[in-house]
């Protein structure tokens, strides 16, 4: 592993952020930066990020901000007997656990 011990900075303006941003090939900025400029060889251990609408992510993420509210109501509720509150987190689980396979299945979709 190369210790990288210098720091360069430079200053762009928004529009020449978000066009970098949009070309950039890695994860991370910095690392394709180096990449394109220096012309060094890809690192062996970085997979390629998968390609996903932002909008299936927003709505996804929606979905779990909605569930948490739906699972802290249930937990303060006090007028739902205990058997009808773990019935429902039970299906709020489950719930979860299929977002969460869909989510770990993007990349092979996309």
């Amino acid at each position: 592993m190369i210790k990288r011990t210098k720091k360069i900075e430079i200053r762009v303006s928004k529009t020449e952020y978000e066009q970098l941003l949009q070309r950039k090939t890695k994860a991370r900025l910095a690392e394709w930066v180096r990449e394109t400029c220096l012309g060094s060889e890809p690192s062996k251990k970085a997979k390629p990020v998968p390609k996903v609408d932002p909008a299936l992510l927003v709505a996804l993420s929606k979905i779990g901000g909605n569930l948490n509210q739906i699972a802290r109501y249930l937990n303060m509720d006090r007028t739902l007997s205990a058997q009808e509150k773990v019935k429902a987190l039970l299906e709020l689980a489950s719930i979860e656990q299929s977002l969460g396979e869909l989510v770990g299945n993007a990349d092979k979709v996309f």
